[in-house]
This record gives structure tokens, sequence and C-alpha cells, in this order.
């Protein structure tokens, strides 16, 4: 048999992998050439692998195959089969498509807050009382948070220097809950945790810090003889300050306490620190405290806890939080445990939980809109239950097509008092930069309703109540304090205005804010006003009439509201106020008049054209008072006492192609083909007959009375093709024969 002959030319043995045995050595040997030089030996040898041995791509067993069975999409064709979608939509497609739908950040919430990770001596010694307690650049950033747990055995990255050093986390949380939510720390090492500032609004905001755990901190406080509690003096800091740097779990010395005795509790409005005394003893204070130096001490790996309970945040709004754990180069920590965990105790729950990932989102995450999926932008442009507006009328871009497998329910009615609209008036309390509300009485209010008083902004309304404690609005505060606010019914409302004079008659005039969006019709509700006063605008900015007439006094505080429930603007930027007036009629009018009495004239000129169904083609403006129009033909229907019309400068013959203006003011009675009487709707003289296309008419009663003046001879050349069939439960008596030769016309065929 062959022997193998190695050849030695151009190769040292040592790297020579087919004359060895032994693989590993064989590895060993290749391996030994990629270790980077250094001025120390440094080997790179086969265990060095041992952390990716063994890894291999994985692919899936007959059984997993089996658990995809039927999951392809298909569709239903015309003729009801059910076909597969071609190309094969893959589960890679299905995954672009829920980024899509969900976004980035997806729905389920934040991706945990951005981590950067410190050496030792980036520790600043000693600790400060405020500010940062890292210096330099950080030696790794990632965002690794799972659930807030988190324990160190060794470095806390491998990047470190040595099993000191430290973490600072910042970003965002996000609340899924309005309301107060506490926040507990546990952590063996030294800590701060920070919240962003009440009333901050934009960016990476002002954090306001609530805890500094350190080695040792000297406080003053005062203790009774024989007891277990210590009231800290508040000095120049605060008691609130002052108490950031007490954790329970910390160990308490100074004149006139026993040795071993820790904090077991802290209160952070009073500055009363309660304690435990070593065991054997039921009291940690042996006599009286005046003033004196209290040591609060703790070293690394004795565990201590703090907490913060947050002001009423608002749910999906992010606040800025930041922590930070860290052990100075000058502590030994080798062997000691390390650890801190984050739990949170949310509104309504019985007990803390993890503060998982979801509710934290890294510094720099995207919120931005572009990476809002559809279903993001769909909740951002819902309408609240206290209703809304759908669309713009500025512009057809901006036009929303509304479907429902429902009816619309539009049970608005209006209000013609101050008492119908006033939903509450209650003392509240408001802090300057939140949308949070302090109210101890909720009954009453809504969510919609509009809010007036001082440190509320114009257009402020309810979003979401929580019984009894406080109320979230729209806008934020822009003062704090106690103030009384009122609740108004959002129902309709347009706008609030004050009243600038004492005003008789018809005429009314605003002191306060201006016409800007009031239209003819709507309602004006205030104290002393009449009920149903209906406004009609005149172009001018700050006054209108009213009717009825009445004398209102000065100063009162008004409300505009709709007169209707549904109110369509779509034709707003088309039937322009300027070019397009609404005409309503003082008094009934019958066809063939040329003087029409209406309760205004404002923007109607000579010439102008008149549309509405009573009107010929080309009728115009010939003459007019500030009561009564003349036009240039008679109406060719009348027009009921309150019927509206059409005054317009366009539509002229040579500009036709401007669109029709008719339905800028449509009619209020539903004519033609009826013409509007004081009893009710009557068919027109022109159309004198009701046809009926389809469907049935039901008839609580019919009677039919025929008298000899009304009978037709029918000759033998007569037919009827036409049918009326009547069914009915009881006998139907036809009388064939009215008189001697003449014969009934009522043809009727009974089922």
């Amino acid at each position: 048999m062959a022997q193998k002959i190695y050849k030695r030319i151009g190769i040292q043995r040592d790297s020579n992998l087919g004359d060895l045995s032994d693989k590993t050595l064989s590895l060993n040997n290749l391996l030994d050439t990629l270790a980077e030089p250094t001025t120390s030996p440094s080997t790179f040898i086969s265990e060095d692998l041992d952390a990716i041995r063994n890894i291999f791509s994985y692919g899936l067993s007959s059984g997993g195959y089996r658990n995809i069975i039927g999951s392809r999409v298909e569709f239903t064709n015309s003729e009801g089969e059910n076909l597969d979608f071609s190309p094969r939509i893959t589960y890679q497609n299905k995954l672009d498509k829920f980024k899509i739908f969900s976004g980035i950040p997806r729905i389920n919430g934040g991706n945990g807050l951005t981590a950067k990770y410190y050496n030792s001596n980036q520790v600043i010694n000693p600790i400060p009382i405020t500010g940062t307690v890292f210096t330099g650049t950080p030696i790794v950033t990632n965002n690794f948070w799972e659930n807030g747990n988190f324990s160190y055995s060794q470095k806390i990255t491998p990047e470190s220097v040595d099993t000191n050093g430290g973490v600072e986390w910042s970003g965002y949380f996000i609340p899924t809950t309005s309301g107060s939510h506490t926040f507990s720390v546990n952590t063996t090492a030294l800590m701060s945790f920070e919240f962003e500032t009440e009333g901050y609004t934009s960016g990476i905001g002002t954090y306001t810090e609530h805890s500094r755990i350190g080695l040792t901190t000297t406080l003053v406080g005062s203790a009774s003889k024989f007891s277990n509690t210590i009231t800290l003096a508040a000095g120049t800091v605060g008691i609130l300050t002052i108490t950031s740097f007490i954790g329970i779990g910390q160990s308490v010395s100074g004149t006139n306490i026993r040795t071993g005795t820790t904090v077991d509790g802290y209160n952070r409005t009073t500055g009363v620190i309660t304690l435990t005394p070593p065991v054997g003893f039921t009291t940690a204070i042996t006599d009286v405290i005046t003033n004196g130096n209290i040591v609060f001490s703790k070293a690394i790996g004795q565990d201590t806890r703090i907490t913060y309970s947050t002001y009423v945040l608002e749910a999906y709004r992010k606040y800025n939080i930041r922590a930070r754990y860290y052990i100075p180069s000058t502590v030994d920590a080798i062997g000691v445990i390390r650890n801190i965990n984050f739990d949170i105790f949310y509104p309504g729950a019985i007990s803390n939980s993890n503060l998982r990932y979801n509710y934290l989102y890294a510094s720099d995450y995207n919120f931005s809109d572009a990476a809002k999926g559809k279903f993001n932008v769909f909740l951002d442009n819902s309408i609240l239950s206290g209703g809304g507006t759908l669309g713009k009328a500025a512009s057809s871009d901006d036009y929303v097509k509304v479907k429902s497998t429902k009816k619309v329910d539009i049970t608005y009615a209006p209000k013609s008092s101050y008492a119908g609209i006033e939903k509450a008036s209650r003392p509240c309390t408001t802090t300057n930069g939140t949308k949070i509300i302090s109210i101890s009485d909720t009954s009453g209010i809504e969510v919609g309703n509009y809010i007036f008083g001082t440190g509320v902004p114009t257009n402020t309304v309810v979003t979401d109540i929580n019984i009894n404690a406080f109320i979230t609005v729209s806008n934020a505060s822009t003062a704090s304090g106690s103030v009384t606010l009122t609740f108004i019914d959002h129902r309709g409302f347009v706008k609030r205005a004050v009243g600038k004079s004492s005003e008789s008659g018809g005429s009314f005039s605003l002191s306060s804010e201006n016409t800007t969006n009031l239209k003819s019709g709507m309602i004006m509700i205030g104290s002393g006003v009449q009920s149903y006063t209906g406004i009609t605008t005149t172009g001018s900015t700050s006054a209108f009439t009213i009717s009825p007439s009445q004398t209102i006094g000065a100063g009162t505080t008004v409300y505009f509201y709709q007169s209707r429930g549904l109110i369509n603007e779509g034709l707003a930027a088309f039937c322009v106020p300027g070019d397009t007036t609404c005409i309503f009629t003082t008094s009934p009018t019958g066809a063939g008049a040329t003087i029409l009495n209406v309760t205004s004239t404002t923007g109607v000129a000579n010439g102008r054209r008149v549309l509405g169904a009573q009107f010929a083609s080309n009728t115009t403006v010939s003459s007019f008072t500030s009561s009564t129009i003349t036009i240039n033909k008679p109406t060719t229907a009348a027009l009921a006492s309150g019927g509206n019309f059409t005054v317009t400068n366009t539509n002229a013959p040579a500009s036709a192609n401007d669109g029709d203006r008719d339905l800028c003011c449509p009619p209020t009675d539903t004519s033609p083909p009826f013409s509007p009487t004081e009893d009710g709707l009557e068919t027109t003289s022109s159309f004198p007959n009701l046809k009926i296309d389809s469907g049935n008419v039901k008839f609580s009663a019919l009677t039919a009375t025929v008298s000899a003046a009304n009978i037709t001879n029918i000759s033998s050349t007569d037919s009827s093709t036409k049918r009326i069939p009547i069914q009915t439960p009881s006998v139907l008596k036809l009388l064939d024969n009215v008189g001697a030769g003449t014969t009934t016309i009522l043809n009727i065929l009974c089922a």
C-alpha cells in the first residue's frame, strides 16, 4: 500500500495540519497565528471557540411543516371559489404588512431605556450632592432592558476594567393609564432616580432628582426620647430635597441612636423618618435629640430601597426618566452581591410589578409621524366619545368619507337656556404646563365638555375623567393655583364671547372675541337671554342682529350653539359669503309675486341673481330696502314664512361654468313639487298628480266620494292597463252602477 510522503519544503512542522493525529492540536496550530501581536505572550486556541461551537442553521422538521399547512392566503372569486393569491404571500410579507399597520414604534410599546456604561475611574469621587456622577465618554452604549432586574456577578459590561463602575439609563416612560405611578428601586450599590419635572412640555426635559443614595450622608434632625422616629430639619434645601438622600434599609447613627438602627420608612412631605431598632430593642432613640447630626450610611452589598410616587401622569404622553447605578473606585466590591431592580405600581393595581421594557423608550426613539403605522395614525385622528369634526372645508384633499353599517344617530337637541348648557362649576387645582386638573367632585362632567376659567386656554375640553380625583384636558394649563372652573355642554358648541354694552332692539356687539365662525341661524345663550335667541350675521367682525329683540346687560357672557345636530360645511369653500347670501322670508309669498318680505338684505345688490325652485330662470334683484327685495320676474311657486333662497353675484349667463349656487341655501320646505301652506304641503297646480313608481301605499282609512259631476262615460274602446290591488281584512263593497246608463271609472281588483 502506498504511503504518504510529507514534504517539508517551505512549511514548519508546527504549522502542518496533515501530519498531526490530534485534531485539536492541529486547530491550535492554525489559530495561534491569528492572535494579535502584543508585548506579552498571547495565544488563540480551540477552547476560545467554545462559545460558538455546535452552532448551525436549523430547518423545519416534518412536524414543523405540518403546523403551517393551510396557512396560505386565499381569496374568493366571483364564482365563489377559494383560490391562492399569486404571487404567494409569504410570512415575511405578512410581517412587513404588520410593520406598516403598527409602525415604529410597534403597538406593544418601546424598546427599553438607553444604557450608558462607565468605568470605575469615571465615577466622580466623592459623589456630588447634585448633578451627574459620571465623567467622560461612556465606554459602551446600548438599550439592554427586559424587566428592570439587573444582577452583576462579574463586570457590568465586558468592556469594563473591573467590577466597579456604573451605568446610566435614560429615555422616556409612557403610561397607558392616567394617574399617579409609584416607582420602587432596590439596590445593593449606590443609585439615583430622576423623573421629568412637573409642567415640562417639550424635548428632553428638565429632571427632578427624587433619590440619591450615597455611602454616607449627614443631615440635621430631632427626636423624642424612646421613640422610633426622627424629624429632619428642612434647612435651606427643603424637606423634599433632604429626603432624597434617604433609603429604606440604610444604617442610621448619631448621638442617642442605638447601634444597628436602620431606616424603616420616610415621608417626603413632612420629613419624618421611621426607624427599625436593632434586634433585642423596642426603641431606636435612647434620649432626646435636638437638631443633632444624623448619619445615614450604607455599605456596598447592603440592600436599600427607595420609592417615588409621581404627580398625575397623562395616558400615552411621554415623560423623561433617568436612573443611575454606580460603585466608586475606592470601594472593594469583589465577591459582593451587586444588583438593582426596578418595579412599578400602576394606578388601580393591587401590587408592584416589574417595570418592563414596553413602557420604556430609548432617548433616540423615533416618535415622528413618518414612523407611525396606519393603526397609530387612525387612533391619532379618531373622534373621542365627546364628539369632534370630520375633515376640513377648506380643501377637498382633507375630506373624509365615513362608512357605517349602522344608521347615523343624531340626538342633538338645541339648548335654550344657560341652565341647560352649564354642566358644572367646581373648585379645581391647575398646574402650569400640565393637562391634569385636580377636582374632588366630577359629577355632571362629561368627556368633551368645554372648560372656562383662569389658567385654562381657549377651546380646552375634557378628554378623560378619573372619578372625584382629576380630569385630563386637551390643552396644558397656563397657570398654577386653586380656581373655580365652569364646564359647558360641548354638543353643538361654537364659541363664547362677552357683550360690549347694553343692547336693545335687534343689534348686539361683542367686547371680547369676534364673529369668526358665527353664522346666521345659530343660537345665542346666556344668563338673562331669552330662549331660542337666533343670530343673523351682518358682515361685521364684532356685531350681528338677534331675534327676538331684547335688552341684554353689559358684560353678559354669551355662548353660541348650532341650531341643528348635523352641520354640513362641504360647500363652505364653494359658497363664499361675500359672493353668496342666504335670505329668509318673514311672511308667506304666493306664486306670481315680485316683492319679497325678508329678515335682512345684507349682501344683496341690484343685478344679483336670485336662485331657488320658486324663481324663474335669470331672475335678478331689481331693487331692495332693508326688509324687502323686488325681483324682475314673478315667482313661479309660493314661499312660506321662514323659507329661504339664494342671492349671488355668480351664475350669470356669461359665467354659467362657475357652478350652481342654488344649493348654497337649500330649501327648508321640500318644494317642489309641493307648495307650502299653513296646514302642510299640497301638490301644485302644475303637478296635480301623485305618481308611484314602486312600493306600497298604506291607508289607515280610505274614503271615496263619487258624484255625478265626476263621472265619465266609458266607451267600448276604453281600456285599463293599470291596476291598484287593495288588500283588506274586511269585505270591500263596490258599486258598479251609480246611475242609469253610467259606470264608475274606479276599477279595483281585490286580492
